[in-house]
Order: C-alpha cells, then structure tokens, then sequence
C-alpha cells in the first residue's frame, strides 16, 4: 500500500517569494472600537490593488481589505435563548430570534453589536415582534461602540435591523446600483 500524499504547501518568511504571508509574518493586530473604526474609514475600503510606493501605507494593515464582509452585527448578550440570528450582507440585514423565559429585567437587556458602517444613525430601520428598543454609542477601549438594546416580552421573540447597503470605498449605494458585495461577485474570475 502506498503511503498518503504528502502536503507540499509551504510558507516563506522571504518577502519576494510567491508563498510570504504578511499574516504569519508578524503578530495579529489587536481588534478593538478603535482599530476597527480605522479600519473601517472610506480610504481603506478601496477596492484598487495599491502597488509601487503606495503600498507601504497598507502594510500595517495587511488582511482588512474586506473590512465590510468580516465587521458584522452580533448578540453581545441575550435574555433567553438564541435560536437563530444572522447578517446578510448583501441585503444589510441582521435578524435574531430568540425565546425568553420571562419578561425582559430592566436591567438585562438584550445587546447586540451594531456595526456603524452598516447601520449608521438615521439610516437604520428596527422591526421587532415586541417590546421596546434603543440605539446607543458607548465608549469602549479609546473607540465607540453602537449597541442596540432589546427589551422583550415572553416567549418566542424576532428582531430585524436594516442597515444602508454600500459601494465598494463607502459610499451608500443608490436604487439600481450594486451594493459591495455585488461588485466583487460580478467582477470575480478564476485564474
């Protein structure tokens, strides 16, 4: 019996090799408030491949090309428990479902993380099976922090938040355009 193929992907710490990964090169950034709103600003979004001088500006932020795929809404904590929740994208629509035991304390709302790139102030819609809500911005490790606040009744419970769907770069998309996710499926090929 011959024995398994041996796995011939390697990794170099050289950076002309076709196999570097700035990644594994250096140490993870930190992700906090701060960190995330740097990264999340409309010049960072760009979805140009920066080359020659220019590139060296992007070095320290190497893997946050994709900023608006990967910061997501998400319970930060719940009164009951979750039985589903989820963000799309391409839609900019976070929804959460969940069952309470009792009636929410005053004390314990529901949290959940929303993320202002997607859901800015005034362009964020809330629906809910019932109960009352807010949206606030806390200040958390040197950043703010927008949360969404859930106080609900008994029960099976549904909430969904919309956010404003964006072009590539920021800016918010109009009627008939492409949102970002869009633009990269349609503009994807294999090599």
């Amino acid at each position: 019996m011959d024995p398994p193929p041996k796995n011939l992907s390697t990794t170099s710490f050289d950076p002309s090799s076709p196999s570097y990964s700035r990644s594994l090169a250096s140490q993870p950034p930190s992700v906090s408030p701060s960190t995330i709103k740097e990264t999340m600003s409309p010049e960072n979004m760009s979805p140009e491949r920066r080359g020659g001088a220019s590139h060296t500006a992007d070095e320290d932020k190497a893997g946050f090309r994709a900023g608006e795929a990967f910061v997501r809404p998400t319970p930060m904590a719940t009164f009951g428990t979750v039985k589903s929740f989820g963000f799309d994208l391409k839609n900019c629509t976070f929804h959460l479902s969940l069952t309470a035991p009792n009636v929410t304390p005053e004390d314990a709302p529901t949290e959940v993380y929303l993320p202002e790139f997607h859901f800015p102030s005034g362009g964020t819609t809330v629906e809910t099976s019932g109960g009352k809500w807010t949206i606030s911005t806390d200040e958390r490790d040197g950043g703010l922090m927008q949360k969404l606040r859930w106080w609900h009744a008994q029960g099976e419970q549904q909430m969904t938040v919309k956010g404003v769907k964006r072009k590539a770069g920021g800016a918010i998309v109009q009627q008939d355009d492409d949102s970002y996710i869009e633009q990269y499926r349609n503009n994807c090929a294999v090599m």
